[in-house]
């Protein structure tokens, strides 16, 4: 696996710092996974995930948002939905058929074929990109591409000023919710089923979820706010997760996604499966 940061100009002209995770070999047509990181967090505490989609074929694209907590002048850009969605169409030109000149990965190439991913409130924006609808008209993304599929880990659900069920239903692309049953923010996410929403809105045939037993909303210390202890706890949770998000996207862009009953099978003590 190869790590690397390319700058990118937005269109508000900011400078968009991307980290980018590519296969340790040459790839040929790879697709992207556009990765959108929660609130406060940055790319690399989302390393473990990452480097594990790369490992198993993918070109990641990760921006750093305005709200991170590592932003230079955070204070300057208040909106960072606007932000974040005007960082989701830099990456989304920068990365449409080609990789940036600047970078090396030597004969790597993309398909042309993405995958929206993120988690929490990147997971949102992520699902913005599918095809949901955010509760102000001008959240958008406009005219860029259509992902194949979404990956969203731990999406906030209905939220007042933010997303309602009928915005969440608007879902166009198949999209896999990740959660757990610990997976709560208190005051924010009191109810770890909430996470569960846009899935549970998706238009039939597009919605599948994960739920892993006892994972919280940080997957127990592996991503977001990572400890070595956490994620070493984690280890086994994580590998199924990345080795099932991987098998999704590559089923979606193979146009070989389960049926819900097949997609059910999939269930264990460790996580269960639901779609419809």
């Amino acid at each position: 696996m190869r790590r690397q940061t390319v700058t990118l100009t937005t269109e508000d002209a900011r400078k968009l710092a991307v980290t980018v995770y590519a296969p340790e070999a040459a790839c040929h047509a790879c697709a992207l996974v556009i990765f959108s990181h929660g609130n406060f967090a940055t790319p690399e505490r989302y390393d473990r995930v990452l480097r594990a989609w790369a490992a198993q074929g993918f070109v990641v694209a990760a921006p750093l948002h305005t709200d991170s907590e590592e932003y230079p002048e955070p204070d300057k850009y208040p909106d960072s939905r606007a932000t974040r969605l005007a960082d989701w169409r830099a990456v989304d030109a920068a990365f449409a058929t080609t990789l940036p000149k600047n970078l090396k990965l030597d004969e790597t190439t993309l398909s042309g074929k993405a995958i929206a991913a993120g988690h929490s409130y990147g997971a949102l924006i992520a699902l913005v990109a599918g095809g949901a609808t955010l509760a102000e008209p001008a959240w958008t993304l406009g005219m860029t591409r259509a992902p194949e599929a979404v990956i969203a880990l731990s999406p906030p659900g209905e939220m007042k000023g933010l997303a309602t069920r009928e915005g969440l239903g608007a879902l166009k692309r198949p999209a896999l919710v990740v959660t757990g049953t610990t997976d709560v923010l208190p005051g924010f996410i009191d109810d770890w089923h909430q996470h569960l929403n846009a899935y549970e809105a998706a238009p039939r045939g597009l919605g599948y979820a994960l739920v892993f037993t006892d994972m919280n909303h940080y997957f127990n210390g592996a991503y977001g706010r990572p400890t070595e202890d956490g994620a070493r706890e984690a280890a086994d949770a994580l590998a199924r997760m990345t080795r099932e998000t991987a098998h999704f996207m590559r089923a979606a862009l193979a146009g070989t996604l389960p049926g819900s009953t097949i997609w059910a099978q999939r269930s264990d003590p460790m996580a269960e499966a639901r779609a419809h």
